[in-house]
């Protein structure tokens, strides 16, 4: 009976993860809109990363009343200011790189985190990882590639815009991406999902309020289509995505809480269809069978190592 309410409770955070895949693959989506707008992609991060953590103050006194007891260790404050600005560093890299490089090529460079994770996760955090898991990172990684490869459509930068630039910052997010889900695995393991999250995305908000103050970046003065556009960045996949993430990272290993954003590209490719009247192959469809193939071989393998 216990392993199967194990297994019952994995598939649960399971259901999370998909929710939060399908409300994170808004996001590029959102920022072209909101840069179709003359939003900068600074001043979309830095608003979405304001909302969020207002909202998610109103989540942390509903839940704590007024007068919260807190109870956090100095150490650990550092380590989640740390890794807001990180976060606050992803975004507003992210962000600006869809000015520069297409959107499969930078989804593609900013979600080769996992890479990355699977080595801090093991030398780091001292998690355990099988061979399966290790193979399905990769190919997600690989299927997420050759989506991108697939998507191209001779546009590899946007009017105007520098794909090596844009390359390079597309990287830059990818590692401060890294650095904030390794600092989340090691802090929900001592605090609630609203908890971390009301102080991470409170210091994301200051790290790109201060890089959109020094790179001169308009914040206000949009039309009422772009700030509803930044609201819905800060409902769907900052608050649907990335909060539920977090949720999940308390109670599976770093790779197969994070493995599945890489589903991101495939829900993107399908919306911008759907929304862009962007086309879809029959080679996008392969490489999003081989994406979303590497995941369920991660997240399988994890039900498997839980029940035992």
């Amino acid at each position: 009976m216990s392993g199967f309410r194990v297994a019952k409770s994995v598939y649960g955070y399971y259901l999370v993860l998909v929710v939060a895949v399908v409300n994170i693959s808004m996001a590029s989506i959102l920022v072209r809109m909101a840069l179709g707008e003359g939003v900068h992609g600074f001043a979309a991060a830095t608003w979405r990363c304001i909302f969020s953590s207002i909202l998610t103050w109103a989540l942390f006194f509903g839940f704590h009343g007024f007068r919260p007891s807190f109870s956090f260790k100095l150490w650990d404050l550092v380590l989640m200011a740390f890794s807001g600005v990180a976060l606050g560093f992803h975004f507003a890299l992210w962000m600006h790189s869809l000015a520069h490089i297409n959107v499969a090529a930078s989804v593609t460079i900013v979600d080769s985190y996992p890479a990355i994770l699977a080595l801090v996760g093991r030398l780091l955090l001292l998690e355990s990882y099988s061979v399966p898991q290790y193979l399905g990172a990769l190919t997600a990684i690989i299927g997420v590639a050759g989506l991108s490869t697939a998507s191209y459509t001779g546009q590899l930068a946007p009017p105007g815009g520098d794909p090596v630039y844009g390359g390079l910052l597309a990287f830059g997010g990818a590692v401060a991406v890294a650095v904030y889900f390794t600092i989340g695995r090691a802090m929900r393991k001592k605090y609630s999902t609203v908890e971390y999250t009301a102080i991470v995305y409170s210091m994301a908000a200051l790290t790109t309020i201060v890089l959109s103050i020094a790179w001169d970046v308009k914040l206000s003065g949009y039309e009422v289509k772009a700030w509803a556009l930044l609201i819905l960045l800060a409902l769907i996949p900052m608050l649907g995505g990335h909060t539920l993430v977090n949720y999940v990272l308390g109670r599976l290993s770093l790779l197969a809480s994070t493995v599945p954003i890489l589903g991101e590209p495939v829900g993107a490719t399908i919306l911008a269809f759907l929304i862009l009247r962007e086309p879809v192959t029959l080679p996008i469809i392969a490489f999003m069978a081989i994406t979303l193939s590497g995941i369920s071989l991660t997240l399988l393998w994890e039900r498997s190592t839980s029940r035992t």
